[in-house]
């Protein structure tokens, strides 16, 4: 189950990049791209950045809206375009649409310019054969939601590789509920644990039980953990923690169907992570250890 909910998350987070591309999209290109003839489809559908000019009369002697475009990338460059609605001057825009073939007059459309559509007083070179027939709105060039993607992507690696490392894995924190109070003499916690206490084993993956227990001793309270016996039998002796230096780690341990409490103790005799049913319990016993943060 982590291997398909894994490769799922993975599935999914390809999901932001495989949708847009099947939006189809116009070539982006030119005005000197077109009049150079770079396009091969005779009716392409083009997208140029540029300005509009609207134009008065019609240059290619059919009725309808048109202006002069004049292509933001080399201003001495234009092409004529066809709309629906009346144009207006537009400083700057993009527009969308497909290459139709007609016979334009450049000469009259060029000398018809207003000076702000010109270079210094020069105007653009225009295509004499052919214009642009735009669509009904721009097309928007295309967009891929990639943030979306980041979060079944982390999950699905999450997944992944804790199948390949294996569960349960520990994870550290530092919340540690501060109201807890510290265990007291003669109280004792139930855990479950995974590595060494003493001359004792268990793995994590299949833990065993112990109690971890608080007694008096000549120089204050002494934290001991003993492991139990599986079988039913006579327990071994409990090991102090402690004792020399001591260490330990409060965190969580991720197994596949659920998350628990856990402490990871290192020591001369003990080096195990201790799994708990309350964070409570979890963190009465820190507050007995030198915790790092």
């Amino acid at each position: 189950m982590p291997v398909i909910l894994g490769i799922a998350f993975l599935v999914l987070a390809l999901v932001p990049f495989v949708i847009p591309l099947l939006d189809p999209q116009p070539t982006d290109t030119t005005a000197e791209a077109i009049r150079e003839g770079q396009m091969q489809d005779a009716n392409a559908w083009v997208r140029l950045n540029g300005r509009i000019q609207p134009l008065q009369d019609s240059p290619i002697g059919e009725p309808g809206n048109y202006a002069l475009f004049i292509d933001s990338a080399n201003t001495l460059r234009a092409i004529v375009v066809r709309g629906a609605q009346p144009f207006e001057v537009e400083p700057e825009t993009v527009i969308s649409g497909h290459l139709s073939t007609a016979i334009v007059d450049a000469d009259a459309v060029a000398e018809g310019l207003p000076i702000e559509a010109t270079v210094f007083g020069t105007p653009p070179q225009i295509d004499a054969g052919r214009f642009i027939e735009l669509d009904a709105a721009a097309k928007p060039a295309r967009v891929t939601w990639w943030p979306i993607a980041i979060l079944p992507l982390l999950i699905g690696l999450a997944l992944l590789v804790g199948v390949r490392v294996g569960y349960p894995i520990f994870r550290p924190s530092s919340e540690v509920d501060v109201v807890s109070a510290p265990l007291g003499p003669g109280e004792r916690v139930p855990a479950a644990y995974g590595g060494r206490i003493g001359g004792t084993r268990a793995d994590l993956a299949d833990p065993g039980g112990a109690l971890l227990l608080v007694r008096r001793g000549p120089k204050g309270n002494i934290l001991t953990a003993q492991p139990l016996a599986d079988d039913g039998g006579v327990a071994p002796q409990p090991v102090t923690i402690g004792g020399g230096w001591t260490s330990g780690r409060v965190g969580h341990v991720f197994a596949r169907n659920e998350t628990v409490p856990a402490l990871r103790i290192r020591s001369e005799q003990v080096d195990a992570t201790f799994l708990f049913a309350k964070t409570s319990e979890r963190d009465r016993i820190a507050a007995l250890v030198a915790v790092d943060r």
